[in-house]
């Protein structure tokens, strides 16, 4: 495939996968709890990040225990878990936005923990970012179910405030391994506790042989093979052939994607969903800009 189109195709297929991320944890939801998607997801993306990253143990070293724990818990279990409990609440379109989120996080997390450098434009649009997500958020709209259902957004904004702890972790104490290495010590730490919460809540009690149990784990299946272990390689390649601010171009589309399916599923949104969403993808924009 020519190399000039090959970034593109990999852009739409991160788009696709990722976008549609949200609408695949609301189907899941018909016959698994909240808190078992994300942990079943996990386990799902370690074994097969395992079969193909094994190699990668010999890079494992003790001093990087720490980091590996951040990376694990705040990277993947905390969010992982909390994504699916927002979408059981509010409308799988509306919480792909916030996932957009990610980039004035890893920002705002570089400034205050990692003392990186701000520049006026990016400080503003981490601003007008957090504008767009009280917008989007709206706590005193209590006259639809979705404006009454604000505090489990929040979760989702919790989540993307972890990815972007998990992704500074990643650059400043991390960045001496690979990125196959990062990816399965993350996802063997992040497996342990889903292990345990699979375990207490009875995961194999919920196999009941129905074809709605059998398109929930599918959809499962698919967001931890597809769109955590295999889509992180593709994210990490395309970083390797173009540039880091190319990939996380990324999180400029996911939303859309994301709203088109709660649209096609008939979702309810409302006005401010919009607004807000253009208002947090001008801040998105503003912090990615080199000058």
């Amino acid at each position: 495939m020519n190399r000039n189109l090959l970034p593109w195709v990999m852009f739409t297929a991160l788009v696709l996968v990722w976008g549609s991320s949200f609408i695949l944890m609301k189907h899941a939801l018909i016959a698994f709890t909240a808190v078992q998607i994300g942990a079943a997801r996990i386990v799902f993306a370690a074994l097969l990040t395992l079969s193909f990253a094994w190699p990668q143990l010999k890079e494992f070293r003790k001093e990087d225990i720490p980091a590996f724990l951040i990376v694990a818990l705040l990277g993947n279990s905390i969010p992982y878990l909390l994504f699916p409990i927002a979408v059981e609440h509010v409308p799988s379109g509306v919480v792909g936005i916030t996932n957009s989120m990610t980039p004035l996080f890893t920002l705002l997390v570089g400034l205050i923990a990692f003392g990186r450098a701000l520049r006026w434009v990016r400080a503003l649009g981490v601003a007008v970012g957090f504008i767009g997500a009280l917008i989007l958020i709206n706590p005193f709209d209590d006259h639809s179910s979705v404006g009454q259902s604000w505090p489990y957004l929040l979760l989702a904004v919790l989540a993307a405030a972890c990815y972007g702890v998990s992704i500074n972790t990643i650059g400043d104490r991390l960045k001496h391994l690979s990125p196959r290495a990062i990816t399965l010590f993350a996802m063997l730490g992040a497996s342990v506790p889903s292990v345990g919460i699979l375990a207490a809540t009875n995961f194999p009690a919920q196999f009941t042989g129905s074809p709605e149990m059998w398109s929930s784990l599918a959809a499962i299946a698919f967001l931890g093979l597809v769109g955590t272990s295999l889509s992180m390689v593709v994210f990490n390649r395309l970083i390797a052939m173009t540039t880091p601010l190319f990939a996380a171009s990324t999180t400029y589309v996911i939303p859309i994607v994301a709203l088109a399916w709660g649209l096609v599923f008939g979702e309810e949104l409302l006005f401010n969903h919009y607004i807000g969403m253009v208002t947090i993808l001008v801040g998105v924009w503003m912090v990615n800009r080199k000058a």
